[in-house]
């Protein structure tokens, strides 16, 4: 009898425990965009047409009302970039700005609209450009060039590669471009080529462990590295009474970092394609 109470009991506040946790989930908007200011020199964002679209991006975040607004910028690193400093100095002037920056012409702006005092940084270092090298430099020597060329079996080619980018974006609106890089295909896409293509280069005899063994799994374990810190960085400045949060990074960062809140059972993210709407 007093182990059947036993297991009522602990049956009854587990599930009391689950029922809160389900019942007070926060709700993560994740948007993945590309680097405004990195753009080819003919794509200005600062354009009317493009300032049109940005308002309307803008638009549809304010409507989420996220407690909080999250950036790629590396909080560590704020005696460096300052960007505490400079969104307090745009939040207390009414000029708007000129800088085409995403975190300007998107975060700043829907911060600001919704009476944010503060934008919250997360990103975290990486080494991709220099491990990129040295495996780029192995497969030239090696042979494994078609691999990083997506001509071999088991590679994935990311869809922003099978197109030309500079004219899709002049064919479509801001707004619509952003669409597409946040839809299903483009972002599965983006993501694979970090798990299929890159472990295959090296020296891939898995029972020879000698220099250069498996070499690309270490650019794959640092991208997954700094998305981990990306992501731990955001829910250590949350104090779980957020009903919403966002989150604007480049796109190749989502998949992890939505795969990681997903596995949260604190947290609920939300269908991009519904909230944000299908390219036209």
């Amino acid at each position: 009898m007093k182990k059947h109470l036993l297991l009522f009991c602990f049956t009854f506040i587990i599930g009391q425990v689950f029922s809160q946790v389900s019942e007070n989930k926060i709700k993560v908007y994740l948007l993945g965009t590309f680097h405004f200011s990195q753009t080819d020199s003919s794509y200005q964002v600062m354009d009317e047409k493009h300032q049109k679209s940005i308002n309307e991006l803008n638009d549809i975040i304010v409507g989420l009302n996220p407690n909080k607004i999250f950036i790629e910028r590396m909080p560590d690193f704020e005696k460096e970039n300052k960007m505490d400093s400079l969104y307090t100095a745009y939040f207390n002037r009414e000029k708007e700005t000129n800088n085409p920056n995403e975190i300007w012409q998107v975060a700043f702006k829907t911060a600001k609209r919704l009476g944010h005092k503060k934008l919250y940084q997360c990103d975290h270092p990486g080494n991709y450009g220099s491990l990129y090298a040295e495996i780029e430099e192995y497969a030239k020597e090696h042979n494994q060039m078609n691999i990083l060329e997506y001509d071999a079996k088991g590679v994935t080619k990311p869809k922003t590669n099978t197109l030309n980018r500079d004219s899709l974006m002049q064919s479509m609106t801001l707004l619509d471009f952003i669409k597409w890089l946040n839809s299903k295909e483009v972002q599965s896409t983006a993501h694979a080529h970090y798990v299929n293509v890159f472990p295959q280069i090296g020296h891939t005899d898995v029972y020879d462990y000698k220099k250069n063994y498996l070499l690309g799994t270490k650019l794959t374990a640092d991208w997954y590295r700094r998305n981990i810190y990306t992501y731990s960085k955001m829910i250590n400045q949350l104090d779980y009474s957020e009903k919403a949060i966002f989150l604007l990074i480049g796109n190749d960062h989502i998949p992890i970092i939505r795969h990681l809140f997903e596995s949260n059972p604190y947290f609920e993210v939300m269908d991009v394609e519904k909230w944000l709407g299908k390219m036209e």
